[in-house]
């Protein structure tokens, strides 16, 4: 039994260093402005690397279903690729959501 505690001790010791390795996580940026007309995102792969895209909101029936479907779009995109939202923040009226890549 001591031999197999010794054992997998050393295998974990041995695959730390590479989890190191393997580098900082890929993430993505989304900063939303929602001003009750209209949707704006901006999604950030890295420096220079920023996309825009704008869809309709409003409180009637047809712009909330707007709204939606454009949320669903943007978010389904993001976790087909392997993305998982880690954290979210909001200040003077914007959102920002943070996404990291599933490794």
């Amino acid at each position: 039994m001591k031999k197999l505690v010794l054992l997998c001790a050393c295998l974990w010791a041995l695959a730390a260093p590479l989890r190191a390795l393997a580098g900082p996580p890929d993430i993505v940026v989304v900063r939303i402005l929602d001003n009750g007309v209209s949707i704006n995102a901006v999604i950030t792969r890295g420096e220079g690397k920023s996309e825009k895209i704008a869809f309709d909101s409003g409180g009637n029936d047809k712009r909330l279903t707007e709204a939606s479907e454009g949320y669903y779009k943007l978010f389904n995109q993001l976790y087909q690729e392997g993305y998982t939202l880690q954290s979210t923040f909001s200040d003077h009226g914007l959102t920002t959501l943070l996404f990291v890549k599933n490794q």
